[in-house]
């Protein structure tokens, strides 16, 4: 499969599960958690079968690798959901995850110990203050003190995600590098090692599911397929593209989201979101300097 076509079912499979996923949550917020559990098992249930045909095929990265990247992918995973029932709307959701090029950046000045090029730099503060103009344009009025702290909570959740979400890309790479790529293995047991972690909040599960509708069941499978198709191809995605270019489109699917969003749902965009989102979709052209990295070299904060 090209790269195109790899890249257009990025966009579709993933553009489709936060489409499904907003729906939902403006049903029934509370049952993100219960979404992701029921994601892990269906992702669990399919790679045992078809991944490991039952259990026959051993994996090819040793299980004791899988530890950080397992732990990390969890924590992003639940983490990511569940802030939408802390009242953070799923505009602001989008553009604060759409930041995870300069957490990658961040991330990979920590583990390499180098100083990145100037024209990430640059990108990355543009990035951040555009993130931050739509936190601020996201936040509910403050009279709401109950509402404005779980909304606080939720945004320091999703900050925090974007360097748990960098340092699960880069371990994934260094899997991939020591290992070899075996992205349908890899999904199947990032999914599976985690799912008894579940088992202390089945009581909270249990409830939620007796109060589910007919109505949301059915979207709650289509977001279940969806999420599948979208993690699938982000997987095969990494097997042929390096983790830069792996954020940069994972980055224009988070806008294509938004606007999917605001089209579709017609939210309710203050200045401050587009304006946000502006310098974000800028700051992504110039740290990524695709037009003009060729054409000439980059100069590092060394150089200057």
């Amino acid at each position: 499969m090209s790269s195109i076509k790899k890249f257009v079912h990025v966009f579709v499979g993933c553009c489709s599960s936060a489409f499904i996923m907003e729906i939902l949550m403006t049903k029934m917020p509370e049952c993100a958690t219960f979404i992701t559990f029921l994601q892990f098992l269906f992702i669990t249930v399919q790679g045992f079968v078809v991944t490991t045909k039952l259990g026959k095929i051993a994996p090819k990265i040793p299980l004791k690798s899988y530890g950080i990247l397992v732990t990390l992918f969890f924590i992003s995973s639940v983490a990511n959901n569940y802030v939408y029932a802390l009242h953070v709307p799923s505009t602001l959701h989008m553009i604060i995850r759409s930041a995870s090029s300069p957490a990658s950046l961040l991330v990979y000045c920590l583990i390499k110990k180098q100083k990145p090029k100037l024209n990430k730099t640059v990108g990355s503060i543009l990035i951040s203050f555009g993130v931050a103009l739509a936190m601020y344009g996201g936040a509910p009025p403050t009279e709401q003190k109950g509402k404005l702290i779980y909304w606080c909570i939720g945004v320091t959740i999703l900050l925090s995600t974007l360097i748990t979400g960098a340092f699960t890309g880069l371990q994934q790479e260094i899997l991939y590098t020591k290992y070899g790529k075996h992205p349908d293995e890899m999904m199947f047991y990032t999914h599976t090692i985690p799912l008894p972690l579940f088992i202390g909040i089945y009581p909270q599960l249990k409830n939620i599911s007796k109060n589910i509708s007919l109505d949301v069941w059915v979207l709650i499978i289509l977001s279940i397929i969806s999420q599948y198709y979208c993690t699938h191809c982000v997987h095969k995605l990494g097997t042929t593209e390096t983790t830069v270019t792996v954020t940069f489109i994972l980055t224009l699917r988070k806008f294509a989201s938004l606007l999917l969003s605001s089209v579709v749902f017609t939210n309710n965009l203050t200045v401050f979101h587009c304006i946000g989102t502006v310098f974000v979709a800028l700051g992504t052209y110039v740290y990524f300097d695709y037009f003009i990295s060729n054409k000439q070299v980059s100069v590092s904060l060394k150089d200057r």
